[in-house]
């Protein structure tokens, strides 16, 4: 009722006469990113996520207050192997991180700065856990990770004084509950000092390792970054904060009940990030989109990453993309879907490598045609090379890992085009450089299974993201994936700057990272073993706005009705008692509209409920994984990209 209040008070005091009294606030709910934006036919639910950059920025003016305003925040070196290398060979950095307590000070902030950089994902969200007011966690979100997990009070130098957020305090939530040994879902029954309880391990080969007991709670990803919600809307009133909500749904109305890590060690990188854990997006039972899911809380067990593409002419933008869960939204694509094979069936998501190529001259899109293929210069690797190990595609993961074997040929075809070697300093070059350098093309495995019935119709030789006839591969419905320079060069602000972010240090196996994926809208629809990639620029923003600020078609109408009654008030309505009559009528019948969606929304749910879905996802857990009946092993091996 006070969102449409707001409407009804905003709408009003645009009208000449009319005059609407609300207190002013720090706190601002209205900003368009903090809307979700939900599609009534499919039921889907996207967020934005949140940049990396802003957290960055955000976190050196902290430390310059704080300290210094002369603080060297400078950003230590970063490894050159992702996070699940088995033969890391950063070993100076890995010793910096770990021994960062017993350096001076100067050189921990620079770590806390760094670590970001440091293989551990650019994109957030943020999740607000607990009732009656929820408290807000910022997490990774990791198609990498199976499990959500975050710190919570007993943790102990934890990183508090690094992360975004506090610790969880669960004893703030009345629906917090720790799981009882007979409930484990991945953990194992363990002593924990005080009591036993489900307790769940992870660890990495650049040392960071985790510590957690299962538990549950009420949660929501998304809605207003500074506000907690309630299931009735924003916990505050109108003496605290002016709303102007337009939509009735709310982000905490997708509140349910979360099975989750309550981190109790954290160490290496989990300690000197800047967000406060992960949202496991892998595919396992812990996983946040299967357990929202398993709780009617989305329509079917898929979901879609879409990364922004980096805009290099403007190195402050803010935007950083969308998730959608329960599937994905065409809204946000600018080229039709195509779709690859998922060839793991649990744990993470790979993609089978036909071919690598560097393209002459750069170029955002996919799209090659038979008379463009003299620019597209292939990298001599045979398929069995390429996968020699599992190819995944990792949002957790800031960079893209590639095997050592690649290293030589790229170099070759670097040089070759380029004039110059290959490597990881800094560059200063201009947008029109960087704009010219070659475009890293990869080909994948197309989908060749049962025909869904959503792929794209006509030649393939017209859609981007086909291989058609063009010859970079014997399967015209292959999948091509285009990473220009502007995705694998990142530009430092403190640095003015550029590094190539595209390592060949993988004794086994390759990450496509987060930087691979920009410019994509990612869908993982993990029954039918697809991974879908459309090209986007992922603008949330925009979309919104063209939605007209709502997150439902029906609200959208909505508003504009109430805009045209107001609009004929100015007219027909002169006196201000006589517009404030109008006003309570349109709030009243704005009332029973909300009722009647949420009596409609209730009832969905409830034939969702009975109907279910009727596709399955396989049972089957990596290695690391135990029967379901035993829980996780203790201690879990280093999950291995074989």
């Amino acid at each position: 009722m006070l969102a449409f209040a707001a409407i009804v008070t905003a709408l009003m005091a645009n009208s000449p006469g009319v005059h609407a009294t609300t207190a002013s606030s720090s706190q601002n709910t209205s900003h368009p990113q903090h809307q979700i934006l939900t599609n009534a036919e499919t039921g889907t639910i996207t967020h934005p996520l949140i940049p990396h950059s802003v957290h960055l920025d955000r976190r050196r003016r902290e430390l310059h207050e704080t300290y210094d305003s002369d603080l060297d925040t400078s950003l230590p070196p970063r490894p050159h192997t992702s996070r699940h290398s088995q033969t890391p060979k950063n070993e100076a950095i890995i010793s910096a991180l770990h021994a960062h307590h017993s350096h001076d000070d100067q050189r921990s902030l620079q770590q806390q700065m760094g670590a970001l950089y440091q293989g551990y994902g650019t994109h957030y969200i943020d999740l607000w856990v607990g009732s009656p007011k929820p408290q807000r966690q910022t997490v990774i979100v990791d198609t990498g990770s199976g499990v959500t997990a975050f710190p919570c009070h007993e943790c102990k130098g934890c990183g508090d004084s690094y992360h975004t957020d506090k610790y969880f305090q669960e004893s703030k939530s009345k629906t917090f509950r720790t799981l009882e040994c007979n409930e484990c879902v991945r953990g194992s029954c363990r002593d924990m000092g005080f009591s036993t309880k489900c307790r769940i391990s992870m660890s990495y080969a650049e040392g960071s390792s985790w510590c957690a007991y299962e538990a549950v709670d009420l949660c929501y990803a998304g809605g207003p970054h500074n506000v907690a919600l309630s299931m009735d809307g924003p916990m505050t009133n109108m003496e605290d904060i002016a709303l102007d909500h337009i939509d009735p749904v709310e982000a905490s109305q997708f509140s349910f009940e979360l099975t989750f890590g309550c981190q109790v060690s954290i160490t290496g990188l989990f300690i000197t990030q800047l967000a406060d854990g992960i949202m496991g997006m892998e595919n396992e039972k812990t996983s946040f989109w299967k357990q929202m899911h398993n709780k009617n809380a989305i329509p079917r067990p898929e979901f879609s990453l879409c990364f922004s593409r980096s805009n290099e002419g403007n190195v402050d933008s803010t935007g950083a993309g969308a998730m959608t869960l329960g599937g994905v939204d065409p809204r946000l694509h600018m080229t039709p879907m195509v779709f690859a094979k998922n060839v793991m069936k649990s744990g993470f998501y790979a993609v089978h490598l036909k071919a690598v190529y560097l393209r002459e001259g750069g170029g955002v899109s996919a799209q090659t045609t038979q008379s463009g293929m003299g620019k597209m210069h292939k990298l001599g690797l045979s398929e069995a090379q390429l996968n020699s190990g599992n190819v995944i595609v990792d949002s957790g993961t800031t960079d893209t890992y590639m095997m050592a074997s690649l290293s030589g040929p790229f170099k070759a075809a670097w040089k070759e085009l380029t004039g110059s070697v290959y490597g990881h300093q800094p560059l200063s070059l201009s947008v029109e450089e960087i704009d010219a350098l070659p475009t890293i093309v990869l080909v994948l495995s197309g989908f060749d299974e049962t025909i869904v019935g959503d792929e794209p119709d006509g030649d393939p030789n017209n859609i981007a993201g086909y291989t058609g006839d063009t010859g970079l591969s014997e399967n015209v419905r292959d999948v091509v994936i285009a990473i220009p320079a502007a995705h694998y060069m990142e530009y430092d602000s403190q640095e003015g700057a550029y590094r190539a972010r595209f390592y060949f240090e993988e004794s086994s196996g390759s990450v496509l990272g987060a930087n691979a994926m920009m410019g994509h809208d990612v869908y993982f629809d993990i029954a039918r073993g697809r991974i879908g990639f459309a090209e986007s620029n992922c603008d949330y923003e925009s979309l919104l706005l063209s939605e007209g600020l709502s997150i439902s078609t029906p609200v959208s109408g909505l508003s504009r009705i109430a805009a045209e009654i107001v609009d004929d008030m100015k007219h027909e309505c002169s006196s201000t008692g006589c517009r404030g009559v109008m006003g309570l009528f349109i709030l009243g019948a704005m009332a029973i509209f909300v009722a009647g969606i949420r009596i409609a929304l209730a009832r969905r749910r409830a034939v969702a409920e009975c109907q279910g879905v009727g596709l399955e996802i396989s049972s089957l857990a990596l290695d690391l994984d135990s029967d379901d009946e035993g829980g996780h092993v203790d201690e879990p091996p280093m999950p291995q990209i074989t």
